[in-house]
């Protein structure tokens, strides 16, 4: 790892513990579960939960007073490993608990050993397989002496998706004339608000790890791509003449899941896509009833990166300008950070709120408040602090507003 990125996590992440112990053990490692020997306990569960759910690590039988560092690491679908550390001392009873807080910045101030965007200022975040094809990831801890290094205990964290019995179907253009995924929680669940997901310019599929876990929550969700969808997709390159009504037909087929509750269907969506949620809302309040706006616009702009207009209804190009949302159906809200360097995203949510959307407004935070927490951090690229520090306020916004939009759905 890059020695000034690392120094910069490793700061954020370091703490010294007291007394206090984390119970709920679950199942050790063979090598590292004998009688009398150091083990890795968590508050909750056998470490076995789903990718948004909080951490809460401990350890018990260290030598008092112990110096200690807990490694969390994890590999990518490309086989790269990404890791972060803390060091923590156990109690005058060999105990250490690490806190809900520190325990879950361990997932989310992950950084790769090598990655081309290390220093490059550029956003880069961690991908574990999709979920259509790996429903669960792995991270590994290890917990070692501080100055020797030697390893004292271990243990694999099992990090899902999709629970037992929820569904994927990939979509494509020939069978559905839609590109995405679709995710259903497990047969007989009762009905509940279906979630339709899309991303901003960064273009493909970027929904579909929020996707499936909110099927893991209860809620039918698909995850669509509307630009960037690769070959086969008959979709364009370029947020150009996008047309709502590829948004309503994905939003009907959601509507017509088993699980699905059509009457309270939700649209999320991030950065540009939050202009086509808050169209959608506006003009299709029969098919929409919320709008989740994720570092939102309050206007439309143009085509992304050049084109006609960004976005069209029935053929039709909408014009460039104030999105109203005197229509829409239920609630909008909007999630922007008050570091956002990319757009004024808090100053959108600010517009917004003052046309009777609900805004959550995180001041440290940058542009990527979006979608769940701990499960796939994002970073910004670059050694500077300050955008370290920015990184951890997108986490903190994403571990905050998460809950919320849970509730909402469920209103």
């Amino acid at each position: 790892m890059n020695g000034g990125v690392r120094a910069v996590v490793a700061a954020g992440l370091v703490v010294a513990l007291g007394a206090g112990c984390a119970g709920g053990e679950g199942g050790q490692d063979g090598q590292d579960g004998n009688a009398g020997k150091a083990a890795l306990t968590l508050g909750r569960g056998n470490g076995t939960a789903l990718a948004d759910q909080p951490l809460d690590i401990g350890a018990e039988r260290l030598p008092a007073g112990a110096e200690v560092t807990l490694t969390a690491s994890a590999k990518d679908r490309y086989g790269k490993t990404w890791r972060s550390r803390t060091r923590a001392s156990a109690d005058k009873d060999g105990r250490l608990a690490l806190g809900g807080k520190t325990s879950s910045e361990l997932l989310s101030g992950m950084l790769p050993d090598t990655h081309p965007k290390l220093n490059s200022g550029k956003t880069f975040s961690y991908h574990p397989g999709p979920p259509g094809e790996q429903r669960a990831y792995s991270v590994r801890l290890n917990l070692t002496a501080a100055k020797s290094g030697k390893r004292l205990a271990s243990r694999t964290l099992t990090r899902e998706w999709l629970t037992g019995g929820a569904t994927h179907r990939e979509l494509t253009a020939d069978g559905d004339k839609l590109a995405g995924d679709l995710y259903n929680p497990p047969k007989g669940e009762p009905r509940k608000a279906p979630v339709l997901v899309f991303g901003g310019s960064e273009g493909g599929n970027a929904g579909t790890y929020t996707a499936a876990l909110l099927a893991s929550h209860g809620h039918p969700a698909l995850s669509l791509c509307y630009f960037r969808c690769g070959k086969g997709s008959g979709r364009p390159d370029a947020i150009d003449m996008i047309d709502l009504d590829y948004f309503t037909r994905a939003a009907r087929l959601l509507g017509k899941q088993p699980s699905a509750d059509p009457g309270k269907l939700t649209v999320m969506g991030n950065s540009r896509g939050s202009e086509a949620a808050q169209l959608l809302g506006q003009r299709r309040p029969s098919v929409v009833r919320n709008v989740v706006a994720y570092a939102p616009s309050s206007k439309a702009i143009g085509p992304y990166p050049s084109g006609q207009a960004a976005w069209a209804d029935h053929g039709r190009a909408l014009p460039t300008g104030p999105l109203p949302l005197d229509r829409v159906r239920g609630t909008v809200l909007a999630v922007g950070g008050g570091n956002d360097k990319m757009w004024g995203s808090a100053a959108s949510a600010r517009d917004m709120a003052a046309h009777g959307a609900r805004k959550l407004v995180y001041p440290d935070a940058g542009h990527h408040v979006n979608w769940f927490p701990y499960g796939q951090p994002g970073q910004e690229g670059g050694a500077d602090g300050a955008v370290a520090r920015t990184s951890a306020a997108d986490q903190r916004a994403r571990a905050d507003s998460w809950p919320r939009i849970l509730k909402l759905l469920e209103s």
